[in-house]
């Protein structure tokens, strides 16, 4: 097996991590854990954390209905999981109020109607949110405490009990969580996987660009053994961006912003104004190829000037293709099996 010809032309290939090389299965139970457990607790409720882990796949079937709102959401460009829970329990209160949530298939309808670009709906969300239930405007804000909380919420439930508090310095909120970062599996088969990122390694800078903080793109990464396949230096991931927002006091860094590929292509190391500002050498993007599988991702990528290859292994499937035609991805493939030919 060889590399298929067209990647010929490129010598940087950039990856977006879920639906691409690693399965979001488990990060969307997560996400559909979190939105559980915090309605129960701004509620005034604890939930057992063993019984909802044993009915994970019900609770994910009913807040997600049938992963309907995980399509729709991720078409309008919701890229961080921790976002679409963050969207999902800010509509469950607009439709229901803030004791009357439960309605998840009117939280579906409502997000069926909202605009293609989820960044321009954030605040809006939280003003309609606020003007519903009363809460503090400001706490419903992306970002902000509610976010973060939520955020906090889903990291308990992904990095599990004992390395949660290792990382954070405090045990989670309902303790009995094992993690589901160790459940994690490939989007496709492992052999075909390192046998693609070993020969684009061989002849290519290999990069990430994704969503993923550092802890939770280094687990798979490293556990199935293609860390090396990868530069050192292109390993771009969500604390990149959390540091990137921090000191440049820019909340909007996350795809479908470019932010993420250029620290990619250019080195972790590359100066985050500079990057921000447009001071780079814009002929290395002419040789870049980003590969992702979602709306953000072929945003981010043309609003960066680089071609895209989509692949349909994303929650939509080969559903997925009118869209990205629609948006001239320059390639659409099956998946990432797709860059090998005999």
């Amino acid at each position: 097996m060889k590399l298929a010809k067209f990647l010929d032309k490129y010598d940087t290939v950039i990856f977006d991590m879920d639906g691409v090389i690693t399965s979001e299965q488990n990060y969307w139970n997560c996400a559909a854990l979190t939105v559980w457990e915090y309605l129960h607790y701004t509620g005034g409720k604890k939930i057992n954390s063993a019984e909802c882990a044993e009915n994970m796949a019900q609770i994910r079937k009913k807040v997600f209905s049938n992963d309907s709102l995980i399509s729709v959401l991720k078409g309008k460009g919701v890229n961080s999981n921790w976002d679409l829970g963050y969207v999902t329990v800010l509509i469950s209160w607009i439709c229901g109020g803030k004791d009357g949530w439960g309605d998840f298939d009117a939280v579906l309808r409502y997000a069926e109607n909202l605009s293609d670009n989820i960044i321009d709906e954030y605040d809006r969300l939280a003003k309609l949110c606020h003007e519903k239930t009363g809460f503090d405007y400001n706490w419903l804000r992306r970002n902000e405490l509610m976010w973060r909380t939520m955020r906090d919420i889903f990291q308990m439930w992904f990095l599990g009990d004992e390395l949660f508090e290792e990382r954070f310095g405090y045990p989670p909120i309902n303790t009995g969580k094992t993690g589901l970062l160790y459940r994690e599996e490939p989007i496709v088969k492992k052999d075909r996987l390192i046998q693609v990122l070993r020969l684009l390694g061989e002849n290519k800078r290999v990069c990430t660009g994704t969503g993923r903080p550092y802890i939770e793109m280094i687990q798979p990464v490293t556990d199935w053994g293609i860390k090396q396949y990868f530069a050192a230096d292109g390993l771009c991931n969500y604390d990149h961006v959390v540091a990137a927002e921090r000191s440049l006091c820019n909340n909007a860094l996350t795809k479908p912003h470019p932010y993420m590929f250029l620290k990619a292509l250019y080195g972790t190391d590359y100066d985050d104004k500079r990057l921000v500002d447009g001071d780079y050498d814009k002929e290395k993007i002419k040789t870049t190829l980003v590969v992702g599988d979602a709306g953000a991702d072929i945003l981010a990528a043309k609003a960066m000037g680089a071609d895209f290859c989509a692949v349909l292994t994303g929650i939509q499937g080969k559903k997925a293709r009118p869209y990205f035609e629609s948006l001239n991805a320059e390639y659409i493939l099956n998946s990432v099996e797709d860059f090998l030919e005999e």
